[in-house]
């Protein structure tokens, strides 16, 4: 005989990362995507989604510095003040500095990697350093292009609920 299967009767409680009251801040899972075992989820876009938006990857390609830069100080924005950036970010700052002195040598991997394991602790992406090292090593462009978007998805959240 088969086994009834339980009923609820409430939704369960919210993940972390994700926001239940608008006036607190924006949705850190902008597309909903599912949360596995370990709470973590996918990136919002694929690696190589960067070609759906063409002038962001562009810039990243172009002057990775201050892509790098510009996602940096929007990011720090939304940790410190919990909003977007008034000016959509900064271009020239001291990650911009860094970013460039270290691509000079090579090894700005290095800085990136930090950067893109901040964005992923903060919207629970899985991941890890190596993968992390890895994507800033093969292709720059989408790797910046991928962290930005997810940044903008936040963003975008704050606007919705003013709306």
């Amino acid at each position: 005989m088969a086994e009834k299967q339980p009923q609820f009767t409430s939704q369960p409680p919210p993940n972390p990362g994700m926001t239940t009251d608008p006036r607190i801040g924006g949705n850190r899972n902008g597309l909903n995507k599912s949360f596995n075992a370990d709470n973590q989820r996918d990136w919002s876009f694929g690696f190589f989604d960067c070609f759906s938006t063409c002038g962001v990857c562009l810039f990243g390609w172009l002057c990775p510095c201050f892509s790098y830069g510009q996602t940096q100080s929007r990011y720090n924005h939304l940790l410190r003040q919990g909003t977007p950036h008034p000016t959509g970010g900064e271009l020239f700052s001291s990650d911009c500095l860094t970013y460039h002195a270290l691509h000079c040598f090579g090894c700005s991997c290095l800085l990136a990697m930090g950067g893109r394991k901040n964005i992923r602790e903060r919207y629970n992406i899985q991941g890890s350093k190596r993968a992390d090292c890895l994507v800033h090593t093969c292709c720059v462009p989408c790797a910046l292009t991928q962290e930005s978007r997810e940044i903008t998805l936040e963003e975008e959240s704050f606007v919705a609920n003013k709306a």
